[in-house]
């Protein structure tokens, strides 16, 4: 009977000593919805759809530890689903262009969006799949432009709050070309 009295006491502390316990906060994060480019640029592009590429559904933070290996962060996630914060971002650097001459749609596919380890730190690294088309186009009607645009940057620590603000530079990188190849149109 001491015994059983003995090991009710050890489970019931053990019960309460993990209660004590706390883990870390999540944390979340968005891009830098900052227009980096004040400069009217003639087009106005609409964002009509963007996909993932399934490593990104996630809403982790996505690292590419090695050229075969991909981690996330644990406690750092995006605060909305990475598709939406890309088309966010990028209707932001767009803008309302009041003397915009052509309308374009964009539809697109999000290839890689991630922090990528490299040796001495992080690197930033957005990857996007465009297709430019007039407004009202039909799914199946081609494109009247496609390219699939490339940026990295180098992020100042390996840390999600460096690589969030790396990957907002490289999305602008991207939607500034979009916007110059959109122009040419």
């Amino acid at each position: 009977m001491k015994c059983l009295c003995s090991i009710r006491a050890a489970v019931l502390a053990a019960y309460v000593l993990a209660g004590c316990a706390t883990s870390p906060p999540m944390r979340y994060y968005t891009l830098d919805m900052q227009c980096a480019s004040t400069a009217p640029h003639g087009v106005h592009i609409g964002i009509e759809h963007l996909r993932l590429a399934q490593p990104l559904a996630r809403r982790e933070i996505m690292i590419q530890a090695s050229p075969t290996q991909l981690d996330y962060y644990a406690l750092d996630q995006w605060a909305a689903t990475l598709d939406e914060l890309v088309a966010h971002k990028l209707e932001a650097e767009f803008g309302e262009c009041a003397e915009a001459t052509r309308d374009l749609v964009l539809r697109g596919r999000i290839l890689a969006f991630n922090q990528v380890d490299v040796p001495g730190g992080a690197q930033a690294h957005a990857k996007i799949a465009v297709a430019l088309y007039e407004p009202g186009a039909r799914l199946h009607e081609p494109p009247l432009f496609e390219k699939t645009y490339e940026a990295r940057g180098p992020a100042t620590e390996p840390t999600a709050p460096a690589v969030v603000e790396a990957l907002s530079r490289c999305l602008e990188e991207v939607a500034a070309a979009i916007v110059e190849d959109a122009r040419g149109l």
